[in-house]
């Protein structure tokens, strides 16, 4: 029998904890440990409980998710920490990026995506909801035109066959997805994506989100 995921819930709004709760345990796949209603709370129950991942608001009294998320990965990094955040939350998603959490998602999202977040999560992958993503870089620039595009793109050295998978892991994307999608192998797109995160010297994909996010409005995409 497969273990189950431990789930900690922070969130300090009881009717939206305990909808969570109903629905993961439905599923049969998720073990809810405990419950928080601050980021205090929350810090206090993850050695106590051992969660796997912490479902965490950003938006709590006494201590918000990003300052619980940033005790807790330091204190306990092998914890992993999805945010439920709301698309005005751009400066709590830019600093959460800096953070290393594994994941943001609208906290009104259908439950069956939340739990698509979750399992890619424990698979040791990432999941930043890109509707918030591009929420966050309308809200903090101005979209690049063409000539300063590709004076970014001469800049980096970026191919335009790195340019497209960059675009798409910003999009959400998963290696197997951007692979279906350019019908090119895994290992193919895997490459690619090695040499994006040397060109553009960062190491993980909450870094190039970041570096998106300040270069400008999707850098690597057509609109």
């Amino acid at each position: 029998m497969t273990e189950k995921i431990k789930i900690l819930i922070a969130d300090d709004h009881p009717i939206l904890r305990e909808g969570i709760k109903t629905v993961l345990e439905l599923k049969g796949d998720f073990e809810i440990v405990g419950e928080a209603d601050s980021g205090f709370k929350a810090c206090e129950l993850v050695p106590r409980l051992n969660p796997d991942i912490v479902l965490m608001d950003i938006r709590m009294e006494k201590m918000d998710g990003i300052k619980a998320s940033r005790n807790i990965k330091l204190l306990y990094p092998e914890t992993k920490i999805l945010l439920l955040t709301m698309h005005d939350d751009a400066d709590y998603i830019l600093e959460a990026l800096k953070i290393g959490v594994e994941g943001y998602i609208l906290k009104m999202s259908d439950m069956d995506k939340v739990v698509n977040a979750i399992k890619l999560i424990m698979e040791n992958e990432t999941y930043f909801d890109p509707k918030i993503t591009k929420s966050v870089a309308t809200m903090t620039t101005e979209i690049l035109k063409n000539s300063k595009r590709n004076e970014f793109l001469e800049k980096y050295e970026l191919t335009s066959r790195e340019t497209e998978i960059a675009g798409l892991m910003v999009d959400g994307l998963s290696t197997k997805q951007i692979a279906e999608k350019l019908n090119v192998s895994i290992s193919t797109v895997s490459n690619h994506r090695r040499h994006v995160f040397i060109k553009l010297k960062v190491t993980k994909l909450s870094e190039l989100i970041s570096f998106a996010i300040h270069e400008g409005v999707f850098i690597f995409k057509e609109e």
